[in-house]
């Protein structure tokens, strides 16, 4: 039986790990040596199953503190219909969190996390006495810490960049929107923070991030994306179909997708041709009407605030046309294609617009760490 199982090729195996599930694949990396190192091949990355498992939400974290006072912490809602998740730490223990705890970014199995101390006044990131930024994956408990950058980034928005079909490397998009329209961008290849040239753009808006093509695209509140490349230079200037409403920047099937959410509908376009910048509107969601024939009638709340304005667009799934929605404190994806509404999750109370969409890397090492 050894001898058979000696005489199998690299690509026979890479075959027969890539159909396994994930706590399969993990204890037959234990049997071989050679099985093990060629999970971490980068020829045969690409082979393994990567589809999204779960999403990460920033919560507060019990105690009986005000919602607004409570110490952060993050949540996990599964996506998978088996016990896949149970071989990865989805609550990311192996971390160090020395007080509050939050999932900034996720790109391509790594996720970038940040753990910090608040100010005495206040429990939010914009009065902090300390802060670690990390980059983690959690299918492997591998952590690195990301340098410091000789400027602030308290106040910042930060962006995980990440594709190992083209590299090993990392990459960390920070922007500074609320003084001047600039970024930095870090990269584990280098080492190093570079600072971009001051680009146009709407003064205290938040852009939405993805990383694409090796390069990080953003949008920058004037009806654009931008590119920008690990260097720092602006490659890429691509105009958004509309942009009045609520943006949602990601990917999905392997194109860049764009939602746009304003009072009553909610759009979403695929760049079909990158180059030529031809953008192709899939869906166009009533919201009115999605609640209704899903059994969800529109009522007020207290302030007066009905349930077609409760609702917040989240993020892409990476795979297949859905897209995940937050109606009140419930967690639903829509599928694009049959405008069906499903139920995945229950929070009371999010930090923040949005979630991070996980799909696991079962392969060790990035970065500059050695599998």
């Amino acid at each position: 039986m050894v001898r058979c199982v000696a005489k199998l090729t690299d690509d026979l195996v890479a075959e027969i790990l890539s159909r396994l599930p994930t706590r399969s694949f993990f204890r037959f990396q234990c049997i071989s040596k050679s099985w093990l190192a060629l999970s971490s091949d980068p020829c045969y990355q690409n082979k393994f199953p990567r589809a999204a498992s779960g999403l990460f939400f920033n919560v507060p974290d019990g105690g009986s503190a005000p919602i607004h006072r409570a110490r952060r912490g993050i949540q996990y809602i599964s996506l998978s219909n088996n016990d896949d998740d149970l071989a990865i730490d989805t609550t990311l223990n192996f971390l160090p969190n020395i007080c509050n705890m939050e999932v900034l970014s996720s790109c391509n199995g790594l996720l970038l996390c940040r753990s910090w101390v608040a100010q005495s006044w206040g429990l939010t990131p914009c009065g902090v006495k300390a802060q670690s930024i990390y980059v983690c994956n959690p299918a492997t408990s591998e952590w690195v810490i990301v340098p410091k950058a000789n400027d602030t980034y308290n106040y910042h928005y930060l962006a995980l960049g990440f594709d190992p079909r083209l590299s090993r490397h990392y990459h960390v998009l920070c922007f500074d929107f609320y003084k001047i329209l600039r970024f930095m961008i870090f990269s584990s290849e280098t080492n190093e923070w570079v600072v971009s040239e001051v680009f146009d753009g709407k003064n205290y808006h938040e852009p939405q991030a993805t990383f694409f093509h090796g390069i990080f695209h953003f949008t920058n509140g004037l009806n654009q994306v931008l590119g920008v490349d690990p260097e720092g230079k602006i490659c890429r200037r691509i105009e958004l179909p509309e942009s009045d409403g609520i943006e949602c920047l990601g990917l999905s099937g392997g194109y860049l997708h764009y939602m746009l959410q304003s009072k009553d509908e909610i759009k979403v376009w695929m760049l079909k041709d990158y180059s030529h910048v031809e953008w192709v509107l899939k869906s166009c969601i009533n919201i009115r009407a999605m609640l209704q024939n899903h059994g969800i009638f529109e009522t007020q709340n207290v302030h007066g605030i009905s349930e077609t304005q409760n609702i917040h667009i989240l993020e892409f799934h990476p795979d297949v046309d859905v897209v995940f929605l937050r109606i009140k404190q419930k967690i639903f994806s829509y599928h694009l294609n049959s405008g069906r509404l499903e139920e995945v999750g229950d929070l009371s109370y999010i930090y923040g617009p949005g979630c991070a969409v996980y799909s696991p890397r079962l392969s060790k090492g990035f970065g500059d760490e050695v599998a």
